[in-house]
């Protein structure tokens, strides 16, 4: 779980940057990368948006599953991939418990033909594929 611990960790500086350094508009990095602060109430892709309560609910219900998952894996590819997965659920939670954004979490990493999204949902993307990878090996 300390991989979770870093993801919240990790998260919720950036964010916090974010909503600091983007507030008078958006930076480009460098090519197509550019940071823009925006504030997201629903799931990735805004799934479930305007619908706060139900997000935060399924969200715990998903921590809470993969942190069991992730406790009892004896591959440690599962248990990074897992954890990878409640660390990004549970800062966005954060996001939207603590911070006074109307339920909603904060976006600001722009890139053409994708939605902004945040270090939380690149954790949650990057465990999910680990998942997938883990169950590959795991099944042979």
């Amino acid at each position: 779980m300390t991989v979770a611990g870093a993801v919240i960790l990790v998260d919720q500086v950036t964010k916090s940057w974010a909503q600091g350094a983007l507030r008078s508009g958006p930076i480009t990095i460098i090519g197509p990368l550019r940071l823009d602060l925006i504030y997201n109430s629903g799931f990735a892709f805004s799934l479930g948006a305007g619908h706060p309560l139900a997000v935060g609910i399924v969200s715990i219900v998903i921590a809470v599953g993969l942190g069991i998952f992730a406790l009892r894996a004896r591959a440690l590819l599962t248990q990074v991939a897992a954890s990878l997965v409640v660390g990004g659920a549970l800062s966005n939670l954060c996001d939207r418990v603590f911070r006074d954004n109307h339920g909603a979490v904060i976006d600001f990493i722009s890139l053409p033909f994708w939605p902004v999204f945040n270090l939380a949902d690149a954790s949650i993307t990057v465990g999910a594929l680990l998942l997938a990878v883990a169950g590959l090996r795991e099944s042979r």
